[in-house]
């Protein structure tokens, strides 16, 4: 499982994406060094033709469902395989606020930076926009399309000929219309005024749809079996079919029951619990699909139970509840053949509480890279467990973590959830951290300017037991807080090691850096700067994997416990980035590597 804040709604960027890797001008790249392929050229950003919807999901079941899911959530069975955090550009907070033209964009140049190559030489202009208009249904539910319909035929019935440009349909997204249909424009009224949030985008849906092309004659004729199958999120008067989706299984009815534990003075009595219910497609690596949603009020006791529910075999159920402004999920059941009760596992609830000092923080780790000219990039990351008997709310504004404070001239700042990390649960406000035996770590990274040395002073609103530094062979660090751990090799590459320990909230740890990473007599470059060249933002990825490698490697010996070989995918995920990273370098014989590779994957499978 990969972890993150609430699918990064609650951070301003990401880890790589916010990393600049150009490096000086002065630098000569190595003999074998190949260069990017230049930027795909765009064309028009609007379709020459309304796009078809059938075909572009034909297409996103090929290319995309493989790493974004089937339904877009970002959790397709390649999503494993790769570093970062797949976009849920299925989820309405993604899809809401992005124009059919910046995914076009995207799905013609690619993104590079989180692995996504471009489509522009597999795909035709035709067929990238088909895909987009797809991609764009995901996030709204037939209903949903239905209420939409009905509201701008009673409301605004020239409302259709207003919306039927190409060129400006492909520039607004769905939050652009709402706000158009709220506060009027040209010859539209503002006839969405008084209309909620529900039923503003339902209508905005609904104006989209409109410009994609009608249903084929095949699906027109669809019986009313077959419409039960559309695409989520599609007109309903196109009638398409899912791709790659089959009849409704045989249903038996029966009880989905629950129940509630409150840890604390509080009473589950009263509490609505939501239950969710998913089906695969025909394909299974597909991902599943939310077929049903429904809702009961907990009782004195704390059970909840849902009647008269269909229970096909190997349908998915799981219930979620909010509790104190935290939404609490649980484990799922799926339903077995001829099943007419699921008893889904037990939640626990706890009282919150926003005392970051109930959080015990076991280390901060501090990574420089000086990649970039003029600048030093700056990982933290920041490890630590809940032992308390509360739910930690950890309020954020997005750009900013109230126990992490950054240097003052610190820039582009963000936040990730750490590799590893317990999964953090959404809050009203942020985040919250519940009890847990299992460790939390948050990511900061940030720039600070950085020419000859620098003076770095790191604030701590928390209190940490130890500190550790690491930073490339070559700078000197001057610092009275520091003690030197030695030379240490992180994936091939060297690094001082310097710690702090006994560190109080309040206090500051401060030391100078200066210097640059140190010449590798091989190549004549930094060492580090000539590795990044031919890997870019997987470069600091490798890097960052063998950091977490290190650090967990370092704290096993310390505490000179036998540990299985991997506990969780992440560390099988690290450990064949840093394979591959060997193998590139000419480390590892083929077969070995083709072994190894091979034995890691047949764990990750076994662990995810």
């Amino acid at each position: 499982m990969k972890f993150s804040f609430s699918l990064l709604v609650l951070v301003t960027a990401t880890l790589l994406a916010a990393c600049n890797f150009t490096l000086a001008e002065d630098i000569t790249p190595p003999p074998d060094y190949v260069p990017p392929t230049p930027m795909p050229t765009l064309g028009a950003l609007y379709p020459a033709s309304a796009p078809d919807i059938e075909a572009g999901a034909a297409i996103f079941a090929e290319r995309c469902s493989p790493c974004h899911g089937a339904t877009g959530l970002g959790d397709g069975p390649q999503s494993l395989q790769l570093p970062v955090t797949v976009p849920g550009i299925g989820l309405p907070e993604a899809a809401r606020t992005a124009a059919p033209a910046a995914w076009f964009k995207v799905v013609t140049q690619g993104n590079l930076d989180r692995f996504m190559p471009p489509f522009v030489g597999a795909l035709s202009d035709e067929e990238r926009w088909d895909v987009v208009a797809y991609a764009l249904t995901l996030h709204t539910p037939p209903q949903a399309l239905a209420r939409g319909r009905s509201l701008v035929e009673a409301d605004c019935s020239q409302c259709p000929a207003a919306f039927a440009d190409q060129m400006q349909m492909s520039a607004l997204s769905e939050t652009d219309l709402v706000g158009i249909i709220r506060s009027g424009e040209g010859d539209v009224p503002a006839f969405a005024k008084d209309y909620s949030d529900d039923d503003a985008y339902a209508a905005a849906a609904h104006l989209r749809g409109l410009t994609f092309a009608a249903p084929s004659e095949v699906t027109a004729q669809a019986t009313p079996e077959s419409k039960a199958t559309q695409i989520a999120g599609a007109p309903e008067s196109a009638g398409t079919p899912l791709a790659g989706s089959v009849p409704a299984p045989a249903a038996g009815i029966g009880t989905v029951s629950g129940k509630l534990e409150v840890r604390g003075p509080g009473k589950a009595e009263g509490l609505t619990a939501t239950l969710h219910g998913f089906d695969h497609a025909a394909d299974q690596t597909a991902g599943p699909q939310e077929i049903l949603t429904l809702t009961a009020t907990v009782t004195s006791d704390g059970t909840y139970a849902f009647e008269n529910v269909e229970m096909p075999e190997n349908r998915i159920f799981l219930a979620d509840v909010e509790y104190a402004g935290i939404t609490y999920r649980s484990d799922f059941e799926a339903a077995g053949a001829d099943a007419t009760t699921i008893d889904l596992p037990a939640l626990i609830l706890y009282e919150p509480s926003t005392d970051t000092s109930l959080l015990g923080f076991d280390q901060v780790h501090i990574y420089t890279d000086f990649a970039t000219a003029g600048t030093v990039q700056v990982l933290e990351i920041f490890a630590f467990t809940n032992s308390s008997d509360r739910a930690v709310v950890i309020s954020t504004d997005g750009v900013t973590i109230p126990f992490i404070q950054l240097p003052a001239d610190a820039v582009n700042q963000g936040y990730e959830a750490g590799q590893g990390s317990e999964a953090f649960v959404a809050a009203d406000g942020g985040l919250a951290a519940l009890p847990s035996e299992k460790p939390y770590s948050i990511i900061a990274f940030f720039n600070l300017p950085f020419e000859k040395s620098l003076d770095f002073e790191q604030p701590l609103a928390i209190d940490a037991p130890r500190v550790l530094l690491l930073v490339p062979d070559g700078i000197k660090v001057i610092g009275e807080q520091l003690a030197s751990g030695g030379l240490q090799v992180i994936q091939n590459n060297k690094y001082q090691e310097f710690s702090a320990s006994d560190l109080k909230s309040g206090q500051s740890l401060s030391f100078t850096i200066s210097g640059r990473p140190r010449l590798s007599s091989a190549t004549g470059l930094d060492a580090h700067q000539g590795w990044l060249i031919g890997g870019g933002a997987l470069g600091l990825a490798l890097i960052l994997g063998g950091i977490f490698l290190y650090i967990r490697d370092r704290r096993n010996a310390v505490a000179d416990l036998p540990v299985a070989e991997f506990q969780t995918a992440e560390e099988v995920l690290d450990a064949i980035l840093a394979l591959d990273d060997l193998h590139r370098a000419g480390k590892i014989p083929e077969n070995a590597y083709a072994a190894r590779r091979g034995e890691l994957k047949d764990i990750l499978r076994q662990l995810s």
